[in-house]
């Protein structure tokens, strides 16, 4: 009695599994046929036109060289943005460090003297000069943010997570 317990019998397994056997292989007859009756009623569909071969994703030697030109355009390009960045930073603070001292100036300042006035006017003067130069500056690492960004978007579209043998890129280093 024991095993009995333990193992499933013999006879109990085999009507189930022939009944499920059955069970499938009639649908897959069901299945079978059922597209050959259903093709016979209409008429075959056109192939589809054939598809343009996609772009290869492994970059050629040309492609990874223009890749490599223009990574380097872009970083030399950021860092040429950078230290006018820098300068810009620099020269906005200078503006602000003068204007408190000239502010303190004209609060001291004897406005009965000529010289004096003169004096204090040559420094706003200068102040604003640096203004200028200042503005210009803005301007003209507004216009080179904007190249860096159009170069990082190109190079993000043509170049980055594309593929490429490392032997072309090797090469590439090994001419530089």
């Amino acid at each position: 009695m024991r095993g009995f317990a333990i193992r499933t019998p013999r006879p109990m397994v085999a009507p189930t599994f022939l009944v499920r056997r059955a069970a499938c292989v009639g649908v897959l007859a069901v299945l079978a046929f059922a597209p050959s009756a259903h093709a016979a009623d209409k008429a075959a569909p056109k192939a589809a036109p054939a598809a343009a071969p996609a772009k290869s994703p492994i970059l050629t030697p040309a492609q990874l060289q223009e890749c490599v030109n223009q990574r380097e355009r872009l970083h030399a390009q950021t860092d040429d943005a950078l230290k006018d960045k820098a300068q810009i930073e620099a020269d906005k603070a200078e503006i602000g460090r003068l204007g408190t001292s000239l502010s303190e100036e004209l609060a001291a300042l004897d406005r009965t003297s000529d010289a004096a006035v003169d004096a204090y006017n040559a420094k706003v003067e200068q102040r604003d000069k640096l203004i200028d130069t200042y503005q210009s500056r803005v301007t003209a690492y507004n216009v080179k943010a904007e190249q860096v960004k159009a170069t990082k978007e190109s190079y993000e579209k043509s170049c980055e997570n594309r593929r490429y043998d490392e032997r072309d890129l090797n090469d590439i280093k090994r001419k530089k």
